[in-house]
């Protein structure tokens, strides 16, 4: 029976003999017990005694015992705080870690928790199987590959009853210490979790992704592939050795924030629901309801449940950090993966595999059998005895072998399409590694067609882009001699202009612009150098401030710190929070999203450490 006065008797008693000592915790304890009911009694409890117990609570048990009825601070732990984590960690941080590697793997944990605003409890267990590290092409040749780290977060929450896992890209962050891409990257470099064994950045730079594929894969070694990222220390007769199957603890994760926090001069014990909170508030902030509820884990509707793609294609990293959008890379990660190269049909050799399959061989025999009792009973042709059983025998084994040939094909060719692009990162890599490097420029092959207006439609979509800017081509029915007059002025037009830089559309159609550039019609780049301006002004007081007179546009301060100090206390803190801007700098067109952001993109792209 679901009696109110059997649950206050077990509640009162709970309370009685326990250390509960906050009214929060005994509410909690209800909660699950009501759960608990649901599921064995099938039914949920009725209204009429969940509102009597809710009331019963607050009202009876807590002034009895005293509970403590007060709300716990549910504060954020902000970029800029985690900055202050960060330098505290790296800096100040005394203490001595059983291992250092357990320091190196708390910067990124911390980084990736506020990143993807998820429970500290996702990332504990975090396999290298769950991250993949994606190589795309520079948007300037002859500059290192753009790394992107794929998360997929698997071991989540359930929410409304069933666990959606959730993925997300990052990309190599503008402040080194809060970049979880450069830190996770450091990790498998030393762990050696590559398939192709690589031991350095330097390997990884080196990487040129080739004309006929979008991106390079780094796939992991078997072993390593099931092993987590953040692991433990074990005790071994060498010593304090790490782990190489054993998980960190979230206790341990916990107790070390906890210690960074004490470390940094925190008054609040921090826990890692503090990073979850202020991100969430940030995304919250950036993004749509259906989005938030997806990255939250919380409950939605009918779109976010059976229709939002799991891969998350919103720069969450940005988002929470405060630096450069950057979406473009981001959409990039959740395209669908493509290689020119990949099987399209099978071989000669796979379709004699196929036709020695034994259950393809034994229905082929019981066709040959089928056939000579026809010949037994009479019947010249198959065709001859229609409407026979012999005849429906025969046809119900020829639809048997039909359909087994046409599923032993789809099955050989899907396995050999996904062979091909599980390995054919690795054999690229293993191939630059021995100093074989794709070709630049790789030599298109010809295509003939039936009709000949559709190798001129192919030719004016396909064009390469002519500095960045897509050429319009009038299209209308032409005559032959209108046909070569304009081939020439194509020729004519796309051998000026053509330099070594990608532009961004060129970029997003890579292998379509590459596979039509023409050698001879390349032209190198001229590099003007830009004047250099005196060091240390200001460039809000030298360009941005209307008002400012002739000497105070012109100053030049003696001193970094002195110019820092200035910049900081007239113009960046004066801004109200999250107040964009311009950057100041004549000639770029930079939008700054915060303090922290001028901060670095003036170290970066101005050479000026403020």
């Amino acid at each position: 029976m679901c009696e109110p006065s059997h649950f206050k008797t077990y509640l009162f008693w709970r309370v009685k003999h326990s250390r509960i000592k906050k009214e929060t915790s005994i509410i909690t304890r209800w909660k699950i017990l009501s759960m608990v009911y649901a599921r064995l009694a099938e039914e949920y409890m009725k209204e009429s005694v969940l509102y009597d117990i809710r009331n019963w609570i607050p009202q009876v048990l807590t002034p009895a015992f005293g509970l403590d009825d007060s709300e716990k601070e549910k504060s954020g732990l902000f970029v800029e705080d985690l900055c202050r984590l960060q330098n505290a960690h790296w800096v100040r941080d005394t203490e001595v870690f059983a291992h250092e590697r357990l320091r190196v793997q708390l910067s990124p944990f911390l980084s990736l928790a506020g990143c993807t605003a998820t429970r500290p409890k996702a990332l504990v267990k975090l396999r290298y199987e769950d991250i993949e590290f994606q190589l795309f092409p520079p948007r300037v040749k002859g500059r290192p590959p753009i790394i992107i780290m794929k998360l997929n977060l698997e071991r989540v929450k359930r929410s409304g009853g069933k666990r959606k896992r959730k993925g997300f890209a990052f990309y190599e962050a503008e402040d080194l210490a809060c970049c979880g891409v450069t830190f996770m990257l450091a990790l498998a470099l030393a762990d050696g979790a590559f398939k192709n064994k690589l031991t350095s950045l330097s390997d990884v730079y080196s990487l040129v992704v080739p004309s006929g594929t979008d991106r390079i894969r780094l796939q992991w070694d078997e072993e390593w592939a099931q092993r987590p990222v953040f692991r433990d220390v074990e005790h071994t007769a060498n010593g304090i050795r790490v782990s190489l199957t054993k998980a960190l603890d979230y206790s341990k994760h916990r107790h070390h924030l906890i210690r960074l926090g004490r470390t940094s001069g925190f008054e609040k014990k921090l826990e890692f629901y503090d990073l979850r909170r202020a991100s969430g508030k940030r995304l919250k902030e950036a993004l749509t309801p259906e989005e938030h509820r997806q990255i939250m884990g919380h409950r939605g509707d009918v779109y976010e449940r059976y229709y939002m793609p799991s891969f998350i294609d919103r720069d969450c990293q940005a988002i929470y950090l405060g630096s450069t959008r950057r979406d473009d890379l981001i959409r990039a990660v959740g395209r669908l993966i493509c290689h020119e190269n990949a099987p399209k049909a099978l071989t000669d050799v796979q379709k004699f595999e196929i036709s020695q399959d034994p259950r393809l061989l034994e229905l082929i025999e019981e066709r040959a059998q089928c056939v000579r009792d026809l010949k037994d009973h009479g019947f010249p042709t198959i065709k001859s005895a229609k409407k026979t059983k012999w005849f429906e025998k025969h046809k119900s084994i020829q639809a048997e072998i039909n359909t087994l040939r046409r599923k032993l094909k789809d099955d050989l060719l899907e396995k050999s399409i996904a062979d091909f692009h599980k390995t054919v990162h690795t054999a690229e890599v293993d191939r630059q590694l021995r100093g074989i490097r794709p070709a630049d420029i790789i030599t298109p092959p010809n295509f003939e067609y039936e009709l000949e207006e559709r190798g001129q439609v192919a030719k004016l979509l396909f064009k390469p882009l002519d500095g960045g800017r897509p050429k319009v081509y009038p299209v209308y029915a032409s005559t032959d001699a209108d046909d070569e007059d304009e081939d020439e002025d194509d020729e004519e037009g796309f051998s000026q202009g053509e330099t070594d830089v990608e532009s961004d559309v060129d970029w997003e159609t890579k292998t379509l612009a590459d596979e039509d550039l023409d050698v001879d019609s390349i032209v190198p780049m001229e590099v003007e150098e830009q004047p250099r301006a005196p060091p240390l002004y200001c460039a809000f007081c030298k360009w941005v401030d209307e008002e400012a007179g002739p000497q105070k546009r012109g100053h030049v301060f003696s001193r970094i710190d002195s110019l820092s100090r200035h910049i900081r206390a007239q113009h960046l803190c004066p801004r109200a929070a999250g107040e964009g801007f311009d950057c100041p700098y004549q000639g770029c067109s930079a939008f700054i999203g915060s303090a922290l952001h001028f901060i670095n993109h003036t170290k970066h792209q101005h050479g000026l450490s403020v």
